[in-house]
């Protein structure tokens, strides 16, 4: 294990800790939410409207009270009329996607241990449940402490990956993650059945379990892999991942700029919800005013704003420092600076989730460049 690796993880640490007070006791420290309220919550209406809250029962009032918290929580979200609530989540929702994918390419290597294939996907249902700010960071920090750092004879095992994988994966992705996501967005709250909005919002919480069984159907169905395994650069996955951040990221940025280019094009007090001191200026958890207690709506959305903070900063972090490492191997001038030069640009533009995925992307390039140099040095000799 590398001295980078150690103080990356060490650094990770530090965000994991700020999540859980950014994110968890905040929001018990503002009224928005506390463990024991979750399991004793009694609201049986979505926030703000008289649309019961149905949902097929457990028997077990405790997660039957999460899952009708979480429904409220979401709603508050998708519900247009919390422009901050509402503009925070679609913020957050590229980003997940973009991380989700990096996080499964990562689990999915070749040399890879079960452990830390299972131990991906169920971080990223506890980060459905609990928040990816604090997920995120923690699976960064595994994953450096677990996974083969590279090195110019071993460049090829760490990259390795299955072309009926990496199929397999984009498959599953599509219909384990998107069509669940794009189902909750787009069905109607008072929905009935498998057309309710509030049933696939919970749905919605487990895609890790939809990706992982589309995983294995695809996988099976294609037969077995014969192909011996092979360093490349998965660029169908990242190109995929950018476009996911990309999206959303425009999308949102637009919206806060929408007043300034077409004054009067936004109602006022939409352009009041999105002052850019608002939204994108997170809610300091340690002031003493955070015991003030907020409307839920407005709770939700400084969550999710620290939600996407610690997640964005876990995860460039971590593809920065896998970037770097790569680069020691690199035989001549591998314009490092310029390549996180190039990575803040796409932070801007694209989002972070792009741009940690265009960081593994020229990690994978940088590796599989000092691969063929080894295998070409060998054959010479």
């Amino acid at each position: 294990m590398t001295i980078l690796r150690i103080f990356s993880a060490i650094t990770l640490l530090g965000v994991l800790i700020t999540a859980h007070f950014a994110l968890s006791k905040q929001s018990e420290w503002n009224g928005t939410v506390s463990l024991p309220e979750i399991v004793t919550f009694s609201n049986t209406t979505l926030p703000d409207t008289d649309i019961p809250i149905d949902l097929p029962r457990t028997g077990l009032n405790g997660l039957d009270n999460y899952f009708r918290f979480m429904t409220s929580f979401f709603w508050a979200t998708l519900d247009s009329r919390n422009v901050r609530a509402h503009w925070q989540g679609n913020h957050l929702l590229g980003t997940l996607t973009s991380i989700w994918m990096l996080m499964l390419l990562e689990a999915h290597r070749k040399d890879r241990s079960g452990i830390f294939t299972f131990a991906t996907y169920f971080l990223e249902i506890v980060g459905e449940l609990v928040g990816i700010g604090s997920a995120t960071p923690l699976w960064c920090i595994i994953h450096l402490l677990v996974t083969l750092a590279p090195t110019r004879a071993n460049a090829t095992k760490v990259l390795s990956t299955s072309g009926r994988d990496l199929k397999a994966l984009g498959w599953a992705l599509l219909f384990g993650h998107v069509a669940p996501t794009i189902l909750m967005l787009r069905l109607e709250p008072d929905g009935e059945g498998i057309a309710s909005q509030q049933i696939w919002t919970i749905a919605r919480l487990f895609h890790p379990v939809f990706v992982y069984f589309f995983y294995k159907i695809f996988a099976i169905s294609s037969g077995k892999d014969r192909s011996p395994a092979q360093p490349a650069v998965s660029r169908s996955i990242y190109t995929f991942s950018i476009l996911a951040s990309a999206f959303f990221h425009i999308t949102s940025m637009a919206f806060l700029l929408a007043f300034h280019m077409f004054p009067g094009w936004l109602k006022q007090v939409v352009v009041i919800e999105l002052d850019p001191k608002t939204v994108l200026v997170p809610a300091p958890f340690w002031s003493p005013e955070v015991v003030s207690k907020v409307p839920f709506a407005t709770g939700v959305a400084i969550f999710l704003q620290w939600d996407y903070l610690c997640s964005s900063t876990a995860i460039v972090m971590w593809a920065t420092s896998l970037y770097i490492e790569s680069t020691s191997l690199s035989f001549g001038d591998s314009s490092t600076l310029a390549t996180l030069g190039q990575a803040i640009l796409v932070a801007v533009l694209a989002g972070p989730g792009a741009a940690a995925a265009f960081l593994m992307q020229e990690r994978d390039v940088t590796l599989l460049e000092a691969s063929s140099t080894t295998m070409s040095e060998k054959k010479v000799l």
